[in-house]
């Protein structure tokens, strides 16, 4: 089975691409991008391994997909106090429990009205680049993000960890040490 490359344009200029899609994958992506609602089975990969590939390279994405979406979710609530969650909730098709179970795992108040609640995932990022300041040259990983916030009094999910270290990299904080994992080193001072 022949596998293709997916590109990202806008307009002409290329913004990205990836090699060795499935052409099923491939074919699967493109119709749901374009809100198509009949949902065609595989039909180029034939033997048993390319379909187990396909299965695989599409579990891969699902996963990213529903991440990148709790992402935009809490990006949605982190425009204001006024963000309408409720519009989000559509958005994303979810019940508003489910909505809340998102918010709560990254630290998200239910309730915006209270300033300690609103307060917590600043304090949580501040504790979190306290530690790692702390440790200079050192790596950080989810595992260790937890330990940190656990022991400066912020419980926290794998989750919440994993984003307070993508912020903590976006100021420069900490740099990525394999592209592959969610592992980090502090800035040797």
């Amino acid at each position: 089975m022949d596998r293709l490359t997916l590109a990202a344009l806008h307009g002409d200029q290329p913004k990205g691409n990836a090699t060795g899609v499935a052409p099923d994958l491939a074919a699967a992506i493109i119709a749901g991008l374009r809100n198509q609602r009949e949902v065609e089975p595989p039909t180029q990969a034939q033997h048993f391994d390319d379909i187990n590939a396909t299965i695989a390279q599409t579990s891969r994405l699902i996963t990213h997909l529903e991440e990148f979406r709790e992402l935009a979710i809490i990006a949605a609530d982190d425009t204001g106090p006024h963000a309408d969650r409720k519009a989000t909730a559509i958005a994303t098709g979810f019940p508003p429990s489910r909505l809340y179970r998102v918010l709560d795992t990254y630290s998200r108040p239910r309730d915006r009205k209270d300033p300690e609640a609103v307060a917590r995932p600043a304090t949580q990022k501040k504790a979190l680049e306290e530690a790692v300041r702390r440790h200079p040259g050192q790596e950080v990983d989810t595992r260790r993000a937890v330990a940190y916030l656990e022991e400066a009094g912020h419980p926290v999910t794998d989750k919440r960890a994993r984003q307070l270290l993508r912020d903590l990299a976006a100021a420069e904080v900490i740099t990525k040490t394999d592209p592959s994992t969610a592992t980090y080193r502090t800035a040797e001072q």
